[in-house]
Parts: structure tokens; C-alpha cells; sequence
């Protein structure tokens, strides 16, 4: 089981009324999205401060970044998010398995884990 974690901002935002569950037939461009703590994706079309409104109400995450579509193929997946600021390489490879158990296909080199000590980043997959 994947540790959760508390949003650095704590505020209770409410949720974006843009979050929906990923799914195949998104809009192609970028997005933040949170791995909630039942193991579902959510994502919102990226922008400045989203994560906490993602999920909303200050909840738990269970991993959270960006990523960026081209039609059913995720092009860009990495762990960024100031808000949970994970740190494990194995968290983010668990989001690529379940996007392509979702039916995305990930490209080469696409993820990418940004170290939270900003050293720099590196491909996972």
C-alpha cells in the first residue's frame, strides 16, 4: 500500500469543477493530476496551484505530478507537484502501470522523477 500524504497547503479548497477520473479520450495537453487514496486518478487541465484542488477539501493523496497527453498516449509523466512533493521513483511507476492499464500507451522515455532535493531529474521508463 502506498503511503498517503497531507497536502502541504492545507487550506480546504474546494474541488476544481474541472477534476474528473482520467480515462481514454481526453483532451490532448498538459494536466496535474492526484492519485487518491482508493487508487483512482484525477486529473485537471494544468495551471498554477491545482493539486490541492484536485481531490479538494485538503484531502490525502497517495501520489500526485503532471503529465501530458497526445491523444491516447501519455508523451510527459512526471512527479512535480509543490503541494505533496513526493519523493519515490516506485510511486510514479506504479501511475504509469495503472495509465496503461487504463489502455494509455506510455512513450519512451516519458517519465521522468524529479528528486525532491533538486538534483536533476532522470527517466524511470
Amino acid at each position: 500500500m502506498p503511503q498517503a500524504r497531507l497536502p502541504l497547503d492545507s487550506y480546504p479548497y474546494q474541488r476544481d469543477p474541472r477534476s474528473r477520473l482520467i480515462g481514454i479520450g481526453l483532451p490532448d495537453g498538459p494536466y496535474v493530476y492526484v492519485r487518491d487514496t482508493a487508487g483512482f486518478i484525477h486529473v485537471v487541465p494544468d495551471g498554477p496551484h491545482l493539486h490541492p484542488r484536485v481531490l479538494g477539501n485538503a484531502a490525502p493523496a497517495w501520489y500526485a505530478g503532471d503529465l501530458t497527453l497526445a491523444g491516447d498516449e501519455v508523451v510527459d509523466l512526471t512527479n512535480l507537484s509543490g503541494t505533496f512533493q513526493f519523493d519515490d521513483r516506485e510511486g510514479l511507476l506504479d501511475v504509469a502501470r495503472v495509465l496503461a492499464e487504463l489502455g494509455f500507451e506510455i512513450r519512451p522515455n516519458a517519465v521522468r522523477f524529479f528528486p525532491m532535493d533538486g538534483s536533476s531529474p532522470y527517466i524511470l521508463q
